[in-house]
């Protein structure tokens, strides 16, 4: 059985903080087709140490030497050499290392971080920065950090950290295929028939693949069925039927990006689109549609060309019959390999549902009707096969190391349904997101968050309340694990894969990126072996050049594994 922290220990739950009195009692059990529990006001908590601004006066760095070339093993300040790992990239031999005096590393750090934020490309760009001591939170250094600014994607830094608490690591999202039970309880009548109809019912799973309503289809042909003599009904009312989120119509095109948020959704709500040159000019070039489905009708052609200039556009829109116009246009060069496109789909649950029609039918299962929406009844229904999801703690992953937005935006409802009661909103999860906000400290009223992923002009959050969040489910050993996992590593996964590699930062920052049309912010952790993690939040507004703020936001994070290096003070 499922456990998910039920709404009453809300606040309570979030002890293990370091913030409240007193640790959790215990977590109520509970499934995702279970009744959710009423929100119940939680013990009072006490707000976090606030940031404060650093008071260290802007100094030259002092004189410094020059690092030796080799390191001596062990988790000793600076060691280059550990267990199970190759050599770690060094510094240029020309930088010089921190000085080892404590007073004289914190002024030589403030001197290296404002040269650092001091690019010309980003003097008129607004900055909120903070780096604090990951045990007692105490500040190190600060710039701005009390403003609100556009957090983009760093807003699921929130959502996850919400989820995780709120819901636990081990939280599953199912997904059933039931019918209304015969008389004698048999789901199938004469010749493996099912009498009436196939109800496809979704509770928010963002990570539902064609493989796994495959699997599905099996179980069913394994016990014996060839023919629902109804319709495939897609279920979603755990989630209410808004598909698209806050704030994402400030755009309006069909990249997966803006794909769309339901309780019964498929394969992230994205399709492959291969467009397949013709065998010679003029000839129309083949579109073919992954996974193949009756949900989906092509418009347009794309004509072959021999010679010219070749451009293909490819958009999908909705459909008066609930289905998925891919409109394409344009022109693809003679004898160039097949090309892909992803597209978001615009009716989620009939595209699932169209999907399992197919795939029921591929093995040997025929439905005699086309798939309609509805609800599953309340009473007398069998459970035929159920799809249960990774965990959170692994879904957290596609979140924050990928940025899904989709993902985002299903675990956000999935809180709104769980903690504050079905179907689940944005608005609803909202709320559950202030009220573990607030148990860090945190007041509604001081940031502005309108969706799960960060997307557009709509969220606002400062330095300082990023890296509170940050510092909040650090200290939490129940999530602490999962939460610092899902983090992309510096020069390894992640959206900072390709960012720090080769330099000392490699491995040793994990980070949450965020990028929009003149914002770009990276937060996260520096650390090294032996010692405890610095915390950094830095949002960046009003960017002329996103290349330009990386640099920037990747010097900062390389001077923060610099600075804890040079601590003679080793932990065990």
């Amino acid at each position: 059985m499922r456990r998910i922290l039920a709404a009453p220990a809300l606040l309570l739950a979030l002890t293990h903080l370091d913030l409240l009195p007193k640790s959790i009692a215990a977590a109520a059990p509970g499934s995702v087709g279970g009744a959710p529990a009423s929100p119940q006001p939680g013990a009072p908590v006490a707000p976090p140490r606030s940031a404060q601004n650093a008071a260290a006066s802007a100094t030259e760095p002092p004189a410094l030497t020059a690092a030796p070339s080799e390191e001596t093993p062990g988790p000793s300040a600076g060691s280059t050499k550990l267990p199970g790992l190759g050599a770690r990239p060094s510094a240029p031999a020309a930088e010089a290392r921190p000085p080892s005096d404590p007073t004289q590393r914190r002024n030589w750090l403030k001197a290296a971080l404002d040269d650092a934020l001091a690019a010309p490309t980003l003097a008129k760009s607004k900055m909120g920065v903070l780096v604090i001591e990951s045990d007692g939170g105490k500040p190190l250094y600060a710039r701005g950090e009390k403003t609100e600014l556009n957090a983009a994607s760093n807003v699921k830094i929130v959502t996850s950290a919400a989820a995780l608490a709120l819901l636990g690591p081990e939280y599953r999202w199912r997904t059933t295929l039931s019918v209304v039970a015969g008389p004698k309880g048999s789901p199938f009548g004469p010749g493996g028939e099912i009498a009436g109809d196939l109800f496809l019912k979704g509770f928010g799973d963002p990570a539902l693949g064609t493989q796994d309503l495959a699997a599905m289809a099996n179980d069913l042909a394994a016990m014996g069925c060839k023919h629902v003599k109804g319709a495939i009904v897609a279920d979603e009312a755990f989630f209410d039927g808004t598909h698209v989120g806050p704030a994402y119509d400030q755009k309006n095109d069909s990249t997966p990006s803006r794909a769309p948020s339901a309780a019964l959704s498929l394969n992230g709500n994205v399709i492959e689109i291969t467009v397949i040159p013709g065998s010679k000019g003029g000839a129309a070039a083949r579109v073919i549609v992954d996974p193949p489905s009756a949900a989906f009708s092509v418009t347009g052609r794309i004509v072959t060309a021999a010679t010219g200039p070749t451009l293909t556009t490819i958009d999908t829109r909705d459909d008066p019959g609930g289905h998925t116009q891919i409109v394409v246009s344009g022109r693809a060069r003679l004898g160039s390999d097949p090309r892909s496109y992803r597209r978001r789909v615009t009716n989620p649950p009939l595209f699932s549902a169209h999907v399992l029609k197919a795939l029921l039918e591929r093995r040997g299962i025929s439905v005699a009707q086309p798939p309609r929406l509805g609800v599953t009844p309340g009473q007398g229904m069998r459970i035929l096969a159920t799809h249960e999801s990774p965990p959170m703690g692994v879904v957290a992953h596609e979140l924050n190391k990928r940025s899904n937005n989709f993902v985002a935006e299903q675990v956000l409802r999935t809180l709104g349904a769980e903690i504050i009661g079905r179907p689940g909103t944005w608005d609803k999860g909202l709320e559950a997101v202030a009220r573990y906000l607030a148990a860090l400290g945190i007041r509604k009223g001081t940031y502005q968050m309108n969706n799960g992923s960060g997307l557009y002009d709509s969220n606002r959050f400062s330095a300082e309340q990023i890296a509170t969040v940050l510092r909040g489910a650090m200290r939490d050993f129940r999530i602490a694990a999962e939460f610092m996992s899902s983090l992309a590593i510096a020069g390894t996964d992640g959206t900072i894969g390709h960012r720090m590699g080769s330099t000392p930062a490699e491995r040793f920052v994990r980070a949450k990126t965020g990028t929009l049309a003149g914002a770009s912010c990276l937060s996260g952790f520096a650390g090294s072996p032996g010692h405890s993690p610095l915390i950094f939040s830095i949002l960046m507004n009003d960017v002329p050049s996103a290349t330009d703020a990386r640099r920037v936001q990747d010097r900062v994070a390389e001077l923060l594994v610099a600075y804890i290096e040079a601590d003679a003070a080793v932990k065990p």
